[in-house]
């Protein structure tokens, strides 16, 4: 009996949804370049003959990777974006967002940047981000949150700190030590680091991340 459509569906998103925790789970064990085709097989309790049957080849499997870690990233980037609160409170979101998935998978961010896609991180993504930061730097301008400023040249320092949090991650830093980055980073967005024009600030304090529990 052939299986319907839908069925069909659900079981490929479930063998797609194993072979993406066992392409990570290669790469905690192998590292980067112990990533192959037979290793994730087994890791999903295929053969690598089957696994052919959902990806093509390599690449395509670190396409699959790659899309299925940054699309929900940016969808998630955009909801805090539309979300009806402070520009401060959206970009220390974004940060905590993109802290707390990189942590999840780490295996796969470094699979990825030993992979090179940072090309098509450049082509696709980066403008996606830079838009939406943006339009937040300007938010925070329009409310009097921020001072007048350039928010594009804004939203390209702060995803370049961000860039650096995904570098501290590769590198195998601490979630401690990755987090008082990100500390330094919204009060460096909120402050500078001019001591006289803390002084100014009415917001003084550090701007701290707020943490889950």
């Amino acid at each position: 009996m052939r299986l319907s459509e839908t069925r069909k569906a659900c079981v490929t998103a479930m063998m797609r949804d194993a072979i993406f925790e066992a392409a990570g789970s290669v790469v905690e064990r192998y590292g980067t370049r112990g990533l192959t085709m037979d290793r994730v097989a087994t890791g999903v309790g295929l053969t690598a003959g089957s696994l052919y049957t959902y990806f093509n080849s390599k690449d395509e499997l670190l396409r699959f990777l790659h899309d299925r870690l940054v699309e929900p990233f940016l969808d998630a980037i955009e909801a805090i974006a539309g979300e009806r609160t402070s520009a401060l409170r959206k970009l220390k979101s974004i940060f905590r967002t993109a802290l707390d998935r990189a942590v999840q998978r780490r295996a796969v961010i470094r699979l990825l940047a030993a992979a090179e896609c940072g090309d098509e991180l450049r082509k696709n993504v980066r403008p996606r981000l830079l838009r939406v930061v943006a339009a937040i730097f300007e938010q925070g301008v329009e409310s009097g949150e921020f001072r007048p400023h350039d928010a594009s040249h804004a939203a390209r320092m702060y995803l370049g700190g961000l860039s650096e949090m995904f570098e501290l991650l590769t590198e195998n830093a601490a979630d401690d030590e990755v987090r008082r980055f990100g500390e330094t980073l919204i009060d460096a967005t909120v402050h500078g680091f001019s001591i006289r024009a803390k002084k100014r600030s009415v917001r003084c304090r550090p701007a701290k991340l707020e943490t889950r529990d």
